[in-house]
């Protein structure tokens, strides 16, 4: 109950009407001043409980070239995912476990892109298992596995390096190669650069364009979303990243 200095409200007529959202309008008769401060609560009440509690990450300063990185190779600053499974060694990060449950996981940057250039430097260490790297991708829950998205993935692993899939979605979008890439032995490190721009994705893999894919459909393309990375059930590997800038368009 809300009450106001020096005053008894008992001595007021007043009625509570909730409605389905759970918001609340009071009446109150003759307080003209009294209805505007409690309409100043009422509209506080209205907002959504989520944005109260969104994670917000600023982005960090992009260099001369505009580049932003979003790694800094010391912690997992702007990221969240499963620490059960990511961790950061030795300047990379490192995406382990030897059983993962509920679903794929990823480790996700909470700040929305649109237009843009992404670099990343991975490993899928030995040649196994199965990974990727989500762009426009919208964050969402799977029961207990917190960490989950849904979008386009430039796709990591035996037989899918260098096609574009979308997760949670339609799955392949192209997997015929415009150039098949070279992947490095001995656990060498491969570079991604992938560009967005308009309904337009192109992905380049160790210097050679795989794929260029142009998304016509208006209910089920994206135009802006998150930065992910996957790890994919049901475990048993390891993959690691680096050297993860991004370029947004001007």
């Amino acid at each position: 109950m809300f009450s106001f200095p020096g005053e008894n409200l008992k001595a007021r007529e007043m009625s509570v009407k909730m409605l389905a959202s759970g918001h609340c309008i009071w009446k109150i008769a003759g307080q003209t001043e009294k209805m505007k401060y409690l309409a100043t609560l009422a509209i506080s009440f209205a907002l959504p409980v989520t944005s109260l509690f969104a994670e917000h990450h600023e982005l960090p300063k992009p260099d001369e070239d505009g580049w932003i990185t979003l790694f800094n190779g010391k912690d997992l600053a702007g990221w969240s995912g499963n620490p059960d499974v990511w961790k950061v060694r030795e300047g990379y990060i490192s995406g382990q476990i030897a059983k993962l449950s509920g679903g794929n996981t990823f480790l996700i940057y909470h700040h929305p892109f649109a237009d843009f250039k992404l670099e990343a430097e991975w490993i899928l260490v030995d040649g196994k298992g199965n990974s990727g790297i989500q762009v426009r991708s919208k964050h969402s829950e799977s029961g207990a596995n917190k960490w989950v998205v849904s979008g386009y993935q430039a796709d990591i692993g035996n037989g899918w390096h260098g096609k574009l899939y979308e997760e949670r979605g339609r799955g392949v979008l192209a997997g015929k190669y415009k150039n098949k890439p070279t992947i490095k032995k001995d656990n060498g490190w491969n570079k991604y650069l992938i560009t967005a721009k308009g309904s337009k994705l192109t992905q380049e893999l160790n210097g050679v364009v795989t794929i260029e894919f142009d998304d016509k459909d208006p209910k089920k393309s994206s135009k802006s979303g998150v930065i992910a990375l996957q790890y994919h059930s049901p475990g048993g590997f390891e993959v690691r990243f680096r050297n993860i800038r991004i370029k947004p368009a001007k």
